[in-house]
């Protein structure tokens, strides 16, 4: 009997939001630590990689960065992003579709507006989208609801980030599948001004990263100790 050769194993690095300029220094580091441990072979940022604080719908911090240098700060923190994991992924967050969102607002065609990754000037190898699909996994940066609420109202396992004080991996078993969803946490920095509104809140942040791998099988939450 003739043996098949052997399925190439996809690795799949799940990076958190980021909401640059405002993501921890040390974030980038721990992703590619974890892209080593496990081998990985891909890379999908699960969203916000801006944050867009200076041009949000929300109260500004009337001492924070204006939208030009708020924009150009973040490109410059990008850049590290973009040699470390010049292929990827990337999810479209709220925060990364503020921008159409505001041109809307001011009744602009989208014809006026440029693409996102030429805002951020990312490299043509990070290809954006609302939902990646890889291995019957479903990415997706998430809006209302967990990644396990969708995922069994779809049927699909689910991967999302979006909210920063969530993260889990769990699972749905039915008569016919074996689902589970990932909320896989974020990277941004609390102390940041961005974030006062979370001050006050019980809930902090958990920082930290998701795993998917062997093909779609085994997911992994992977904290960080920062």
């Amino acid at each position: 009997m003739a043996i098949k050769p052997r399925k190439k194993t996809n690795n799949i690095l799940v990076i958190g939001d980021l909401h640059e300029p405002f993501c921890l220094d040390e974030y980038l580091k721990f992703n590619q630590n974890l892209y080593k441990k496990y081998n990985c072979n891909e890379v999908v940022f699960i969203g916000d990689v801006i944050d867009g604080h200076a041009w949000n719908y929300h109260e500004h911090n009337p001492d924070g960065k204006s939208t030009g240098d708020e924009l150009t700060w973040s490109i410059k923190r990008l850049q590290r992003w973009y040699n470390a994991f010049p292929e990827a992924t990337v999810m479209f967050g709220n925060h990364d579709l503020l921008v159409s969102r505001k041109a809307k607002t001011a009744g602009l065609s989208q014809r006026f507006i440029r693409e996102f990754g030429d805002i951020i000037e990312a490299p043509k190898t990070w290809n954006f989208k609302l939902d990646y699909i890889k291995d019957n996994v479903l990415y997706t940066h998430g809006s209302i609801g967990n990644a396990i609420k969708r995922a069994k109202e779809t049927r699909i396992s689910t991967v999302q980030g979006h909210l920063h004080s969530v993260s889990f991996v769990e699972y749905s078993v039915s008569i016919k599948d074996k689902i589970f969803g990932m909320n896989v946490g974020c990277g941004i920095d609390r102390e940041a001004y961005a974030f006062e509104y979370g001050a006050s809140l019980t809930k902090k942040p958990i920082v930290g990263s998701g795993l998917v791998l062997d093909n779609g099988r085994l997911p992994i939450i992977e904290l960080a100790n920062l």
